[in-house]
């Protein structure tokens, strides 16, 4: 009867047996969420200043500056017993001090609730609206554009979750579009079309899992994809269309052993099959990990894997095979600063040209909390893309370098 009433009241899923460095919560450090009647509130308003050595992502005729970067981010929700509503919003301007034209936005809004049917089973929904920049790093961002390519999202997501002692079954369906502004040739000043890549995307995803244990579980997942873009391109001489459909289905394990070690582990098929018979159809293996190991209390590392099919803009290829590893360490020096180390390799195989590029990234930081109100970070990254294949156009390799401090003030 003992022993019953025991593994009756364990929690399979439960994954706090060990707690990571970021997300420790130091009483005399950490802010506090506000209550404004219902909801629970957390805010902070933050400023940088960082130094780039080449503010186009170029390999010849670089150009420095320095990003004077501020904003503020404020999310709330409510603190009953059972549903919730919550209100995520964030606001940042990036401006570049010499070079005006660089300067961007990055605006974003979301707004998300949760009906609690019973206590196996939840429902919810959100909308969300973004305002962005491609960051000139990104692989699409290589064709001499005067500035930026900036673009709005928006879009809403649905979501249905049954969970039992052993059982749990998550399931999402999310909608968005996506509308890219055209740019300009630097120095001609020639129209460059991006409405190409203006799209909508329904994606679908499902996971069933079963607890063999409080510290195991294992898991079949699917997902759907169907993406449409707005109009179709003319390459080679003819009108050619850029719309998809794929899945992927994959297993996979989370856990949480005593050997200091979680993680959630997925290995599966993907498939992409295109409308236009011009383009290829993709598919492969598909992989999603993420892991994290405590050697001690006051250190963590952190590893990724993935491996899946995206379009990243590129006018001639509408595919890339995306494989990507990263680590990451953090160390509590003390119980206010916090110093971190992180790398990220990336590959990307373009389908349809003789083109492969392969971006790494590394970056250090260090957190100090002076107090619950006031928070410093400093930090280095460095950027590498190198492009190879004869479907190279231009010199689209590069190396960038930033440093910068920066200071979050909370309420």
């Amino acid at each position: 009867m003992a022993t019953n009433a025991v593994a009756q009241g364990e929690n399979y899923y439960s994954r706090d047996k060990y707690e990571s460095v970021r997300d420790r919560h130091q009483d005399n450090f950490d802010p506090e969420p506000i209550r404004l009647g219902a909801f629970l509130v957390n805010s902070h308003a933050s400023a940088s200043a960082t130094y780039i050595d080449n503010v186009q992502a170029t390999n010849s005729n670089k150009i420095s500056d320095t990003i004077a970067r501020i904003g503020l981010e404020v999310a709330a929700r409510t603190n009953w017993n059972v549903h919730e509503v919550g209100l995520k919003v964030s606001a940042y301007r990036n401006e570049y001090l010499d070079i005006g034209d660089e300067s961007t936005n990055d605006l974003r809004a979301r707004l998300l609730g949760r009906l609690d049917v019973n206590r196996n089973v939840s429902l919810g929904a959100a909308v969300f609206a973004e305002d962005l920049a491609e960051p000139r790093t990104d692989l699409a961002n290589s064709v001499g554009l005067d500035r930026p390519v900036e673009h709005t999202r928006v879009g809403a997501a649905f979501d249905a979750d049954y969970h039992s002692d052993r059982f749990r079954w998550n399931n999402l369906v999310e909608v968005s579009e996506e509308d890219f502004e055209d740019g300009r040739q630097t120095g001609s000043g020639t129209p460059i079309d991006q409405d190409y890549r203006d799209n909508s995307v329904t994606y679908v995803r499902s996971r069933l899992s079963y607890a063999v244990s409080p510290n195991l579980a294992v898991f079949t997942q699917g997902t759907v994809r169907e993406l449409s873009y707005d109009q179709n391109q003319v390459l080679n001489g003819s009108v050619r269309s850029r719309d998809s459909s794929g899945y992927t289905v994959s297993g996979g394990v989370d856990f949480e052993l005593t050997s200091l070690v979680r993680g959630d582990i997925a290995i599966g098929y993907f498939s992409e099959d295109k409308e236009d018979d011009f383009f290829k159809d993709v598919d492969g293996l598909s992989v999603d990990g993420r892991m994290e190991w405590f050697p001690t209390r006051l250190t963590t590392v952190g590893f990724t894997a993935g491996r899946r099919v995206v379009d990243i803009g590129v006018f001639d290829s509408p595919s890339a095979l995306q494989t990507s590893f990263g680590a990451r360490i953090d160390h509590e020096l003390r119980r206010n600063i916090i110093l971190s180390a992180a790398t990220n390799i990336v590959s990307y195989d373009y389908q349809e040209i003789d083109r492969t590029d392969d971006v790494n990234e590394l970056s250090l930081t260090a957190a100090y909390k002076m107090n619950k109100r006031v928070h410093f970070e400093t930090f280095a990254r460095h950027i590498n893309r190198d492009s190879s294949g004869v479907g190279v156009f231009g010199d689209p390799s590069y190396d960038v370098n930033l440093v910068g401090v920066g200071l979050k003030l909370y309420p």
